[in-house]
């Protein structure tokens, strides 16, 4: 290929007119005026059949992320005891101006204080990114990377808690926009956090009793029970967990429906100017749960434990700034 031939396609692929590549390469071409120059050059492009479609230069990778309904299934090794004892929590939203980190590391503070050494996470453990026009603005990191390590710095850490989560539609936006999968990236930081899978997972406390943590993508609901009960509506018979946990709402409920023990799972973010401007209000706190099950597998005692926060901290992520682990 002559000279000008190649520097008139490359200067065609990054979007100049033939007209203008004309008259750069003119002198070049030795062609008489820059009209013939153009012509030259728009017959040689569609030789070799290059139009502006052709000519573009790939597009960046797009990544698309779906809400995950297939949970995977994980076995805890709980020692052969009948009298099991957790917390269940969800929706941190790390990275928001209004998470809650104070009242997040109280929780973990008084689980440590009774003896829990597991504690499952809903999901939304992160804020994301640009889940809606103006979103970043309410976000105090940017960039993937940057959620991550923030996520790993500040997020409870407490000897002998390990702490088991799904993520949700938020946690997704990072692998919409980068293809990074949050939960994997965190716990590859995070020795105490056990990442269980996108949107559901499906732990076994017993042989026979199973929980499930939910987190679904759709919008919240006029009644506080209306989607948990749905949920469990769609629920075989042989497919239903003993505890279903629910994240994504930012509720906290316990209903026990189908003989299904169920928790929404509450949030560790303040009102936000989103939720504020469509009247969705919010529920601080989690739950530490107390369960006796039988060698059937049967819940025969529960004893739920809510603890709630009421008053939220403005800017409490300005008092983290200096945190280190």
């Amino acid at each position: 290929m002559a000279g000008w031939q190649e520097k008139a396609l490359a200067l065609y692929k990054e979007g100049h007119s033939k007209a203008s590549i004309g008259r750069l390469l003119q002198r070049e071409m030795g062609a008489a005026t820059a009209e013939n120059a153009r012509d030259r050059v728009r017959r040689y492009l569609k030789k070799q059949s290059v139009s502006p479609e052709t000519a573009k230069p790939e597009s960046p990778r797009k990544f698309e992320a779906l809400e995950n309904l297939t949970p995977r299934r994980h076995v805890m090794d709980w020692g052969g005891e009948r009298v099991i004892r957790f917390g269940l929590m969800g929706d941190t939203q790390i990275n928001s101006k209004y998470t809650q980190l104070t009242h997040l590391h109280r929780f973990y503070d008084i689980c440590a204080q009774l003896g829990i050494d597991r504690v499952f996470h809903t999901g939304d453990i992160d804020d994301g990114e640009q889940m809606r026009p103006g979103h970043q603005y309410e976000c105090y990191e940017q960039g993937a990377d940057d959620h991550v390590e923030e996520i790993v710095r500040v997020y409870p850490q407490r000897e002998g808690i390990t702490t088991y989560f799904i993520t949700g539609n938020h946690d997704a936006s990072l692998y919409k926009r980068a293809g990074m999968d949050l939960g994997k990236a965190i716990a590859d930081k995070r020795p105490d956090m056990v990442y269980l899978g996108r949107d559901c997972a499906v732990v076994k406390l017993t042989d026979k009793c199973t929980l499930e943590l939910r987190h679904p993508w759709d919008g919240t609901a006029y009644a506080l029970s209306y989607k948990p009960q749905k949920i469990i509506e769609a629920m075989e018979a042989d497919s239903k967990p003993n505890i279903l946990a629910i994240g994504h709402y930012h509720k906290i409920e316990y209903l026990f429906y189908r003989n299904v023990h169920c928790f929404q799972t509450g949030c560790f973010q303040s009102q936000t100017p989103f939720t504020r401007g469509k009247g969705i209000s919010v529920h601080m706190g989690g739950w530490i749960v107390e369960i006796l099950v039988g060698e059937d597998g049967a819940i025969k005692e529960i004893m739920p434990t809510l603890i709630p926060f009421y008053a939220a901290k403005e800017n409490d992520w300005k008092n983290w700034r200096g945190f280190n682990p």
